[in-house]
């Protein structure tokens, strides 16, 4: 099973990721950046088409498999200069959580965070559909193609499993995986510093969450990955039950060009 602690390690591996310098050395906010309602930096600028927007730096594909985002708005986006003006459509948006638009989700974290796991749930579907997991290997075997699923699609990871994605493509995926996979060591490592209480019922390894964000800034010393904020709520909704592991590693072993069988 991956645990609530790996995916939410996950989740913040993935915010890491899609972390951009707002300010200049005065302090000042860089061209497209802007506060939203909490006070927290939000970019609203063409660079989206390759940032993402958000937390997580959602594409308008990942927006669109979470249903937040209407198909037909992908047609509009005909040029990647395109991707800005079509977010910032409220036609384009579905309404559902009450998201009408670019503005609505980025003053959402707790739906941007719904989100992203659901992206997770959804990515490791179709990597059991394309025949690149079984659910039964270890968890940092399936994060390995997990994370740039949900950054980069099924079919990219499935294309760089099988050699045909195109360099640019492939060293972007490669750099993911290995995200995917310090996320999951960190865990692994440290899970025994930062569980500090039994487990309770539907809850899985409960913590105490400044205890948490505490040792990860003490252990990590670095901003490879961020606080993790363990929330109680969403600890039941991270829980992702996956067959028995095998003893098997095998990360990256399907490397670019490499059979799979």
């Amino acid at each position: 099973m991956i645990t609530a602690e790996q995916v939410t390690a996950l989740t913040a591996q993935a915010a890491q990721a899609a972390t951009y310098p707002f300010a200049d050395a005065a302090g000042n906010l860089l061209p497209d950046w802007y506060f939203n309602d909490a006070g927290i930096p939000v970019y609203l600028g063409p660079e989206v088409a390759t940032r993402g927007v958000g937390i997580y730096g959602h594409t308008a594909d990942n927006l669109v498999l979470v249903e937040l985002l209407k198909p037909a708005a992908l047609q509009l986006i005909v040029a990647p200069s395109m991707t800005i003006t079509v977010l910032n459509s409220s036609a384009s948006w579905t309404g559902l959580f009450d998201i009408n638009s670019l503005i609505d989700y980025l003053n959402t974290p707790a739906i941007q965070n719904l989100a992203q796991i659901a992206l997770y749930q959804g990515a490791y579907q179709g990597l059991i559909d394309a025949g690149l997991l079984t659910g039964a290997e270890t968890a940092r075997y399936q994060a390995t193609f997990l994370q740039p699923a949900v950054r980069w699609g099924v079919d990219a990871v499935v294309a760089w499993v099988e050699g045909t994605a195109t360099p640019e493509l492939a060293a972007q995926i490669q750099i993911t995986a290995r995200q995917g996979q310090y996320a999951i060591d960190f865990v692994d490592t440290y899970s025994p510093v930062l569980n500090v209480a039994a487990e309770l019922g539907a809850f899985d390894n409960t913590v105490f969450r400044d205890e948490v964000d505490q040792a990860v800034s003490d252990i990590i010393g670095n901003d490879k990955i961020p606080n993790i904020e363990y929330t109680d709520q969403l600890a039941t909704v991270l829980a992702v039950t996956i067959p028995a592991a095998t003893d098997e590693d095998g990360t990256l072993r399907f490397a670019p060009g490499a059979p799979r069988g």
